[in-house]
């Protein structure tokens, strides 16, 4: 049987005024659709699953089971909708894809893309309505590896992609920076004459190329493309701002009929990570209608070119041009104040999201957490977590973070096991990168050190990055096991990294170890630093050289191959 339960009523028992909604037994079904297609009403769900459960099959079952699956969807009714796939499967209306489409949109959007997966492999005949569920489903998800590999797959079916199919792969290609990738699917988009013609494809393909540096074949398809409408203009204004072609940014901002603001946010963006930042001030003040995310951008820039102070005063500016302060600009500020260390100001800036009923919001909230943390205030960060009416990673990281600022190993640690019992959220890179912290610079056992860095990679599925290997390297070598940390720089492959290798070299140092930072420095070190710089200079001969004599001394780097090769699969064009 099916049941329904919501807020009102559950689907044994529904009022009166809905049964005589309904109508008779004849036009029930009729009823029931025409009610779900017209507004979704509740009634209507209870008197479509009161009919199912009768045994009332609708005669066109595969439109009246699509209506109740999308409102039920719309609506969150999770379990109703599982129910309702056990009522397709045990009926035989399986092989019915439009009624497994809806099926797979409900999987998608409530995030279980595995189940939409299996029902995808479990119909006979998808069509490119389902392959673009599939594929959008993953690329949306940030599974783009698993999006474009089965956008392969669809190449090589009988199934012909849309413009659906292509604008999801190429986001994909654009977000891994796969340019060759997105020239090959550009080169299929030529072939069904869609480039000129649809605006759309048109767009992703120049963000796919912008996005991947390929600013040549990004102008190249804006001038191609019959057709442009205000995305396409912002699209070649994006890609020149993110590529640093600021004069051709500009010359494009120039020949644009209609300017929005889009397209300002991109320049003064362009202008802030050249830290030109008068330039930036001076779009800013040309714009007709500046928004918060216009300042934020400066205010930003000036935080991530470490100009805290400048920061400050930008926000003083933007409090007496009266623009509106939102969370992102008490966040930004916060993190400049907490880089300065100037406690009056922070109070102030609290006070004033206080006042803007701002102080709740995770992201400000974080952002003092952050700034007490770093003030040396433990006692206020703490009030700030605990206080918090919802919590998420972010702020649990901040806290984290400050008790391994502030020494406090015991609470750091504590404050991790509690994280780990949370229901919907699990530790990331951040958590364990601040949790080995606290071990590199406290009083922490090996074994405890070593069992962080191995429930990262073994239970949470976390690859190491450099930071984590130059924690573990610290902690290490702060107990005297220098040459233990020069295995964990092979063995996990950082050996062409000088980062990791002046990490063990400075603790050579700390630990006043003159043998092992001499075997440290003369036979890795100054290999890494001059690879490097020939590299910088693109002098490849002797970039050869050098990884060619730190192989032959054992510093190996294991030989490596992308993902794509590793599917053996080639799109033929």
């Amino acid at each position: 049987m099916l049941r329904f339960v919501s807020h009102k009523v559950t689907s044994r028992v529904y009022s009166t005024t809905t049964r005589s909604h309904v109508g008779s037994t004849a036009s029930s079904w009729t009823t029931v659709v025409s009610a779900l297609a017209r507004s979704g009403v509740i009634d209507a769900l209870h008197a479509a699953v009161e009919l199912l459960n009768d045994g009332d099959k609708p005669d066109d079952a595969s439109s009246a089971l699509v209506h109740l699956l999308r409102v039920s969807g719309n609506h969150g009714y999770v379990s109703l909708c599982r129910q309702l796939h056990g009522y397709v499967v045990k009926h035989g209306f399986v092989s019915e894809t439009r009624l497994s489409n809806s099926l797979m949109r409900f999987y998608k959007k409530s995030d279980s893309l595995e189940d939409a997966h299996k029902l995808f492999d479990e119909m006979p005949e998808p069509d490119v309505i389902s392959w673009n569920s599939l594929v959008s489903g993953y690329v949306q998800s940030g599974r783009f590896k698993e999006g474009l590999c089965l956008f392969l797959d669809l190449h090589r079916s009988d199934v012909v992609p849309n413009e659906f199919s292509f604008t999801a792969v190429l986001a994909a290609c654009a977000r891994l920076k796969i340019s060759w990738l997105g020239a090959c699917i550009h080169s299929k988009i030529v072939k069904l004459g869609m480039e000129k013609g649809n605006v759309v494809v048109g767009n992703c393909l120049i963000d796919m190329y912008g996005k991947c540096g390929s600013m040549d074949d990004a102008v190249l398809v804006f001038r191609h493309m019959e057709e442009k409408d205000t995305v396409s203009w912002n699209a070649i204004v994006a890609s020149c701002s993110r590529n640093r072609k600021l004069e051709l940014g500009l010359w494009f901002f120039h020949q644009m009929p209609n300017p929005d603001t889009v397209t300002y946010n991109e320049l003064i963006d362009a202008f802030v990570k050249s830290e030109d930042f008068n330039s930036a001030f001076q779009i800013l003040s040309c714009m007709p209608n500046p928004n918060s995310s216009s300042w934020n951008t400066i205010l930003t820039g000036y935080v991530n070119s470490e100009q805290s102070r400048e920061a400050t005063l930008f926000f003083t500016k933007m409090h007496s041009y009266g623009v509106r302060l939102d969370e992102y600009s008490l966040s930004i500020v916060l993190a400049a104040i907490a880089a300065l260390v100037v406690v009056p100001w922070g109070r102030v800036i609290h006070s004033c999201g206080l006042k803007l009923g701002l102080d709740s919001r995770v992201v400000v909230a974080s952002a003092l957490i952050d700034m007490y943390s770093k003030c040396g205030m433990l006692k206020q960060a703490e009030l700030m977590f605990w206080t918090m009416p919802r919590k998420n990673l972010i702020a649990w990281n901040a806290m984290i973070y400050g008790y391994a600022r502030n020494g406090d190993s015991t609470e750091a640690i504590k404050l991790f096991s509690q994280l780990k019992q949370e229901r919907f959220l699990k530790p990331d890179g951040i958590t364990f990168l601040n949790l080995l912290a606290v071990c590199s610079h406290c009083e922490v056992p090996m074994e405890l050190t070593l069992g962080y860095f191995e429930m990262m990679v073994n239970e949470y599925g976390i690859k190491p990055r450099v930071e984590h290997c130059c924690s573990l390297i610290r902690a290490m070598a702060r107990r005297g096991d220098i040459w233990q940390a020069k295995k964990v720089i092979q063995e996990f492959g950082f050996g062409f990294d000088g980062v990791a290798w002046r990490a063990l070299l400075g603790a050579c140092s700390a630990g006043k170890d003159l043998k092992a930072a001499k075997a440290v420095a003369g036979k890795i070190y100054v290999y890494i630093v001059m690879s490097n710089l020939y590299a910088y200079h693109e002098i490849w001969r002797e970039v050869s050289q050098i990884r060619k004599i730190m192989r032959e001394k054992g510093v190996e780097k294991e030989v490596g191959s992308s993902w794509i090769q590793e599917q053996n699969v080639a799109i033929q064009l």
